[in-house]
């Protein structure tokens, strides 16, 4: 499965379990009430033993707690299908393509939890360290209406000679880079292509 765990609640499911024959697997079976499908899945103990201990801490059944947790995999699912993530990413490279200093863009992202921007940046650039400064107000601190969990930093190159690489990545799951591309376009100086635009800001 993939995705962060979560809370949600899951509507009476009659769910019952056995011990698979071997070691280090789980087996359970997940019957159905109306309209519910029925499913058996091998699992290793390391993950049995997590749904034991978070069915322990809320007082619920391990089936319980297992379809809880496939129900709340069942929601960011369907916030964040396949291609979400990638799609998202290349509209905050849109975004940023438009800075007159900033260049060879590169991006990744694990399903819909973690993902990062990365580009270079040209310091001979009269409005490099404008840019800098605006992207680091906009994404590490708390600005007057939002407070993204994103980070931007320098990230130095495998061998001295390496350029330095900046990036944006973010610091919470299930955030949409959608959104900080949304967010930087409303707020970077305006056309965000033109230089003057950049050198008027104080």
């Amino acid at each position: 499965m993939r995705g962060a765990d979560g809370d949600q609640p899951f509507s009476s499911p009659a769910i019952r379990t056995s011990v698979a024959a071997g070691p280090r697997r789980s087996r359970m079976s997940f019957g159905s009430t109306t309209r519910m499908k029925q499913y058996t899945i091998q699992i290793d103990d390391a993950v049995a033993d997590t749904v034991r201990e978070g069915a322990q801490r809320r007082k619920v059944s391990e089936e319980q707690r297992a379809a809880q947790i496939l129900a709340a995999h069942h929601e960011e699912f369907r916030r964040f299908p396949d291609g979400v993530l990638r799609e998202g990413r290349q509209k905050v490279i849109a975004v940023l393509s438009q800075v007159p200093c900033l260049s060879k863009f590169k991006s990744s992202g694990i399903d819909f939890r973690y993902w990062w921007v990365s580009f270079e940046l040209d310091t001979t650039s009269p409005i490099a360290w404008r840019v800098v400064h605006r992207l680091g107000w906009y994404l590490n601190t708390q600005s007057a209406e939002m407070m993204l969990p994103t980070v931007f930093k320098p990230t130095p190159g495998e061998v001295p000679s390496d350029p330095m690489r900046w990036e944006i990545a973010s610091t919470a799951p299930r955030l949409d880079p959608a959104d900080v591309a949304s967010w930087l376009s409303s707020n970077l100086p305006q056309p965000i292509s033109d230089e003057a635009a950049w050198l008027r800001e104080d």
